[in-house]
C-alpha cells in the first residue's frame, strides 16, 4: 500500500492511497468466487457458469460491489498505518479501479490541528466589581410582590405600569398584515421590555376593544410595526410590604426584616457568581485571542447545527427564520467555542488536571448532604454513570480555572449596580 499525505490546511488532510493488484488479488478472487456461486444462466447450473461468461455479464457490476464493500477497509488500514485520527467523514475522490489494476483513490478529511499554547504564566485581565445598592433590594421585593399580586380589570385607558392583554398582528410598510405573524392574547406592560419610549406613548390611554398601531424597536435596532387590538386593560394590585407578606413570600422567615436579610444574601451571592463567571469568561477570551489555532470546520458546523436546533425548539418564531442568517449569527461564537474546547483539553494535559476517584466520591457526598433535604432524588442522580462523569468533568474544569487564576492578574474597576445599569441603558440608547 502506497500512501501520500498532503496538508490542505492546518486541520484538513488529503491522503492518496494506491494499492497494487497483487495486494488485492486474493481478496478479489475470493469474493468473486462467492459471487459466482450465486449466478445461474440458461444452460448452466447455478454456480457453474463459466468464469469468462460471468465476467462478461457481471464483471463491472462486481467491481463496483467489491469497492463498496472494501474501500472503507483499505481507508481505515491506511490511516491506522499513518497514525492519523480523522474527526470528520472522508470525502472520496479520483477513484480508479478495474480487475488486474491497482486501486487508487484520494480521501480528504479533517483532524485536530497541531498548535502550541501561548505562554500563560502572566495573564492580565480587566473586571468590573459590582457593589449592590438599595435598588437591588427594591427590585427583589417588587418581584416578590408581583408573585403575590392580582390583576384588576380597568374601564379607563392604560397608563404606565398597566398591563394590556391584546392580539398583535405584524404589518408591512403598506399597512397590510404579514401572513404567519399574528400573536394572540399577549400581555404587554407599559414602560417595560419593548414597550418603552415611543412604543409606550403609542399605547397610553388605550382601552378594551380599541385598535392602535405601534412601532417597536427590536434588539438589533430594526423597527417592526404592529396593529394591536386590546382585549383588556389591567392594573397590578400589590400586597403591602409587612411581616405577613414576608411569611407568605418565604415560609422560612417570620418577619420582613428576616426576608430582607435572606434577599440580601441572594443578591450578594448572585453578584459573586456573576463575577466568577465574568472572570472565567475573560480568561477564556484571553486564550482564544492569543492561541494560533484554526478550529476545524466540521466541529464548528456541528456546534452551529446544535445551536440552531436548540433555538428552534425553544422559540417558535425562530422556526421561520432564514437559516443562513442564523448560521452567520452563530459563526463567531461557534469558532470561539471550538477553539476553547480544544485549548481546554491541551491545558488539562499541560497542568496534569485530574480528579481522583476518592476526590470524586468526597465531592459527590458533599452534594448529597447539601441538597438531599430539598431534592431527595440527588442520590439517584449520582448513581447514573453519565451524571457522575459529567460532575467529574465539572470538577476538573473548576480545578483548571483555579490553577490558571493563580497565574492571572486582575485589574478591578469598582462600580455600584446603579452605575452599571445606567451605563447599560445609555449604551443601549446610543446604538
Amino acid at each position: 500500500m502506497n500512501i501520500q499525505i498532503k496538508d490542505i490546511n492546518s486541520f484538513t488532510k488529503e491522503v492518496e492511497i494506491n494499492i497494487a493488484w497483487k495486494d488485492l488479488e486474493e481478496d478479489y478472487q475470493s469474493e468473486f468466487n462467492q459471487f459466482r456461486k450465486k449466478i445461474s444462466m440458461s444452460g448452466y447450473r447455478k454456480g457453474k457458469v463459466p468464469v469468462a461468461l460471468v465476467k462478461s455479464n457481471y464483471g463491472k457490476s462486481f467491481e463496483v460491489d467489491f469497492i463498496d464493500k472494501n474501500l472503507n477497509i483499505y481507508y481505515q488500514k491506511a490511516i491506522s498505518e499513518q497514525h492519523i485520527h480523522p474527526i470528520s467523514k472522508p470525502e472520496i475522490s479520483d477513484l480508479d479501479f478495474s480487475e488486474g489494476s491497482e486501486l487508487k483513490f484520494k480521501s480528504t478529511f479533517e483532524v485536530i490541528p497541531q498548535y502550541d499554547l501561548p505562554k500563560y504564566d502572566k495573564i492580565k485581565i480587566n473586571l468590573i466589581k459590582l457593589t449592590p445598592t438599595k435598588t437591588d433590594m427594591d427590585k427583589s421585593l417588587e418581584e416578590f410582590q408581583s408573585r403575590q399580586s392580582t390583576l384588576k380589570t380597568l374601564d379607563q385607558g392604560a397608563k404606565k405600569g398597566n398591563y394590556v392583554e391584546c392580539d398583535l398582528q405584524e404589518i408591512d410598510d403598506a399597512g397590510l398584515p404579514v401572513i404567519g405573524k399574528k400573536q394572540d392574547r399577549r400581555f404587554l406592560r407599559l414602560g417595560e421590555g419593548y414597550i418603552q419610549g415611543d412604543a409606550e406613548k403609542s399605547l397610553l390611554g388605550i382601552k378594551a376593544d380599541e385598535n392602535r398601531k405601534v412601532v417597536v424597536t427590536m434588539d438589533d435596532d430594526s423597527k417592526v410595526t404592529y396593529d394591536i387590538h386590546a382585549r383588556k386593560v389591567q392594573e397590578l394590585i400589590k400586597p403591602d410590604l409587612d411581616d405577613e407578606f414576608a411569611k407568605i413570600a418565604d415560609d422560612s422567615v417570620s418577619s420582613l426584616k428576616e426576608l430582607k436579610a435572606n434577599i440580601q444574601k441572594q443578591i450578594d451571592k448572585s453578584l459573586e457568581d456573576d463575577y466568577i463567571s465574568a472572570k472565567q469568561g475573560e480568561i477564556i477570551n484571553w486564550f482564544v485571542e492569543n492561541t494560533k489555532l484554526e478550529p476545524p470546520t466540521s466541529m464548528v458546523d456541528n456546534y452551529i447545527d446544535n445551536m440552531i436546533t436548540e433555538l428552534k425548539t425553544k422559540s417558535p418564531e425562530a422556526k421561520t427564520m432564514d437559516e443562513a442568517i442564523l448560521r452567520k449569527i452563530y459563526q463567531k461564537r461557534g469558532e470561539d467555542q471550538i477553539k476553547w474546547y480544544l485549548i481546554q483539553e491541551k491545558l488539562m494535559n499541560a497542568e496534569k488536571i485530574e480528579v481522583s476517584e476518592e476526590e470524586l466520591k468526597t465531592e459527590i457526598q458533599k452534594q448529597i448532604d447539601e441538597f438531599k433535604e430539598v431534592n431527595p432524588d440527588v442520590i439517584k442522580y449520582f448513581k447514573k454513570p453519565q451524571n457522575k462523569k459529567r460532575f467529574q468533568e465539572e470538577l476538573e474544569v473548576k480545578q483548571l480555572f483555579e490553577k490558571i487564576e493563580s497565574f492571572t492578574t486582575i485589574k478591578e474597576t469598582n462600580k455600584t449596580t446603579d452605575q452599571f445599569r445606567k451605563e447599560q441603558e445609555k449604551a443601549k440608547g446610543g446604538k
